[in-house]
């Protein structure tokens, strides 16, 4: 414990009945017997602030390794602490200015405690209109000329700018000053938030510019949106870019009411048209993901070995029980699929998996193969395969294009689904929460190969397998 006047406190290091003392010994904070520490003005010989409680037993003062200013009275601990915790503050000092400020390693302020008495802040008056003015506080919003941006300020230190929204204020911009007390602009033409003139500095990021150096004669809210800081010759010394990030959201908004619309315009499907989905609802594949795939002329056990399934891990077994074995080990990785005979086609379901994805090629050599995916996010994907060859393919990437029935990006005849898509309607009705129809991806891939599931052609013993990938 330091009992020694300094002209630096740093963290970790308390000052006790002691003073820190500006580099030209003009101003001092004191630490003194009463437990209160005081900025007193040396030259004029008048105490300016004070922190604590008058008549308590003398403790401290610390910088504290947190960043904060802390102001102990024993035995009642911390009394007064200059802020919210911010590592980045190593250092207090009291500046020739009468300023106590917190630094951090390389010069740059973090917090600022000005000598301005509560007299002189109470003397400050209402502004008005669209800007704050020299000797004003920002006790009411400021309003642009054309009404449509409001500035305000919160007692805890959020200044913020909106607009009028859907029922109530949409927030445009905003910054915490981390510090408590009213917006003020003083006649000395430093923004401050009560005491602390880091104002100009949390707005605009640069925690090196001395707020003593720059004067401002006006903060104004401009009809675009703009919060703009004026030097005292009428140039821009900050301008918030508010107004550009207005008006990128602004033609976000229009093209999203134009979607909307256009949504809205369209008719929703019928209800009873397409593919039944009761099968689906049965193999419980609702929430995804899994793998659907339609391989013709070839039999359940050649489509699960081309999976990549051992031929001893190949079974009868139901879908229930499948799903139950794939279940019993959880840290290992595996694959299921459950392989169902329907016409000329072997349907493959992969619950949770996705193997079918990756070997889409080599399941349709000398025959036709057509994969469909749906992942945990819910993106779709889509393929078509004819003798190791890609017809047409939708990516995850691609799955809004698939929903709007448009021509897949890649493949050897791209259109090959179109006409499937145009059956059920894809990218003409809107969705219906009320209907029940397949994912989009699903049903075309069975309209395709034209086959129409039931959930008697997945009921009892098949071929499965689950497997180590």
């Amino acid at each position: 414990m330091s009992t020694a006047d300094t002209t630096v406190l740093r963290a970790g290091r308390p000052l006790a009945l002691a003073s820190l003392v500006s580099p030209g010994g003009g101003y001092a904070l004191e630490h003194r017997r009463d437990g209160t520490a005081v900025l007193r003005d040396r030259v004029q010989g008048r105490d300016l602030w004070h922190v604590g409680v008058p008549g308590t037993a003398p403790g401290q003062l610390t910088l504290l390794d947190d960043g904060r200013l802390v102001l102990e009275a024993w035995p009642r601990g911390p009394v007064w602490i200059s802020a919210d915790p911010d590592p980045r503050a190593v250092t207090a000092m009291v500046t020739d200015q009468g300023r106590l400020v917190l630094t951090d390693p390389d010069g740059g302020l973090r917090w600022s405690r000005d000598p301005v008495s509560e007299a002189e802040l109470a003397a400050h008056r209402p502004a008005t209109g669209d800007r704050l003015l020299p000797g004003q506080v920002l006790s009411e919003p400021l309003v642009s000329p054309n009404g449509q941006y409001r500035l305000s300020h919160t007692p805890d230190g959020e200044t913020a700018l909106t607009a009028p929204g859907d029922g109530r204020d949409r927030p445009v911009w905003s910054r915490s000053v981390k510090a408590p007390g009213e917006l003020t602009l003083g006649t000395d033409g430093i923004l401050r938030a009560g005491t602390n003139s880091m104002v100009l500095l949390r707005w605009t990021g640069r925690y090196r510019l001395d707020p003593e150096a720059v004067r401002i004669s006006a903060v104004v809210v401009r009809d675009r949106g703009d919060i703009v800081l004026l030097d005292e010759n009428g140039a821009e010394l900050h301008d918030s870019g508010s107004a550009a990030e207005e008006a990128r959201l602004d033609k976000l908004r229009r093209s999203e009411a134009r979607r909307q619309a256009r949504e809205a315009a369209r008719p929703v499907r019928p209800a009873g048209t397409g593919l039944p989905r009761d099968w689906f609802d049965l193999l419980d594949l609702s929430e995804g993901p899994y793998t659907f795939t339609l391989v013709k002329h070839t039999d359940e056990e050649e489509v699960l070995r081309s999976l990549g399934a051992p031929a001893k891990t190949i079974r009868a077994t139901t879908y229930r029980d499948l799903l139950q074995a794939s279940l019993r080990d959880p840290d290992t990785d595996c694959a299921s699929a459950f392989a169902v005979r329907t016409g000329d086609h072997v349907v493959v379901v992969e619950p949770c998996g996705y193997q079918a994805v990756e070997r889409g090629k080599d399941l349709s050599r000398g025959t036709d193969a057509i994969v469909c995916y749906l992942d945990y996010d819910g993106w779709q994907s889509l393929a078509w395969y004819r003798d190791g060859k890609l017809l047409a393919g939708y990516g995850e990437d691609d799955s809004t294009r698939l929903e709007r029935g448009k021509a897949a990006p890649r493949g050897a005849e791209r259109s090959v689904f179109v006409p499937f898509m145009e059956e059920i309607g894809l990218g003409r009705y809107r969705e219906d929460e009320e209907s029940a129809f397949l994912p989009p991806a699903v049903e075309v891939a069975f309209l395709a190969a034209g086959v129409r599931p039931s959930g008697e052609d997945f009921d009892g013993a098949h071929a499965g397998a689950v497997f180590g990938i």
